[in-house]
């Protein structure tokens, strides 16, 4: 594969370069060098509790592109203990997410069909900007992980749906590695 990456290159066919971001330290995404990170810890309301969560934010330096992302575990009551909820107990926590925001209607992505995810389009106003967004919801047994990309441009926002396809869960074992490393570093 480097081989080939190299005669591209040489022909002048290079490969976008990609850098690999992480979601709280639990998912990746792969996007342009350009962009960069940043984090806030925000309260959420889930089925009349409180959530302080923290929010993983990818912007495009020079642009308002933005990428929004966090994840929730969600448990509902066993017989004798918490355990993971279903996948259709998480999409109906999305959907009450989701429910506060007016003015939405789901967006259909081009060519690619999942029962376990859904997409809604809406537009909002922010520091006297008219912003377009594209909110999706991932719904995995006990998991929600929940990608808001915004933009003044929507065409913007439609091309950048396709790094939703570059999300993938992070091995434990070497986030477990990477923590220990950092931990040397300091």
């Amino acid at each position: 594969m480097q081989i080939i990456s190299l005669i591209l290159g040489l022909l002048g066919f290079l490969v976008p370069e990609k850098k690999k971001f992480y979601i709280d330290d639990k998912w990746t995404i792969e996007l342009p060098p350009n962009w960069d990170t940043t984090s806030k810890e925000i309260e959420l309301e889930v089925e009349s509790d409180i959530h302080h969560i923290i929010e993983t934010i990818f912007f495009q330096i020079g642009s308002y592109l933005n990428i929004k992302a966090y994840y929730l575990d969600i448990l509902k009551d066993g017989t004798y203990e918490k355990v993971k909820a279903d996948t259709q107990d998480v999409a109906e926590v999305f959907e009450n997410i989701i429910s506060k925001i007016k003015d939405k209607k789901e967006y259909n992505i081009p060519n690619y069909k999942n029962s376990k995810m859904k997409s809604y389009e809406y537009t909002y106003y922010e520091n006297d900007k008219n912003f377009y967004a594209i909110t999706t919801g991932f719904f995995m047994k006990g998991r929600l992980l929940k990608i808001d990309i915004a933009s003044t441009i929507k065409k913007e926002v439609e091309k950048s749906m396709s790094y939703l396809f570059s999300i993938k869960e992070t091995d434990p074992k070497k986030m477990a590695f990477l923590k220990k490393v950092d931990s040397y570093r300091k």
